[in-house]
């Protein structure tokens, strides 16, 4: 989502300040879902896999093909520095709430839900 938000703001599909608050109602539901840097990373490592098995049409078949996928080189990396207790990709990005929310624009009134 927030590659999708600053895609939008190149585009000027969307100003600096509805990327903001978009991209801040999306960290407060992964502060919400996650407990960390590596918690997410492995949550969005497996949805990675799951989406690459998109043909798998049973649960077998499904089990069958997350067993065998494997990571592009850059994933691998990733998470081999990961799973050795690496912070060497996150060590500038704290996992704390945000201390101060952005006012929903006016524009966005109509998605304020997120």
């Amino acid at each position: 989502m927030g590659v999708l938000s600053r895609v939008g703001v190149l585009n000027k599909w969307l100003t600096e300040e509805e990327s903001l608050w978009l991209q801040s109602r999306v960290y407060v539901r992964a502060h919400h879902y996650y407990h960390g840097w590596m918690h997410y990373f492995s949550a969005y490592s497996l949805g990675r896999l799951y989406w690459q098995s998109s043909q798998c049409e049973d649960n077998t078949s499904l089990r069958e093909a997350l067993t065998l996928y494997k990571y592009d080189s850059a994933g691998s990396r990733m998470f081999e520095e990961l799973a050795a207790g690496s912070d060497r990709f996150y060590a500038t990005l704290p996992w704390q709430p945000l201390t101060v929310q952005p006012e929903c624009p006016v524009t966005l009134k109509d998605v304020s839900d997120l």
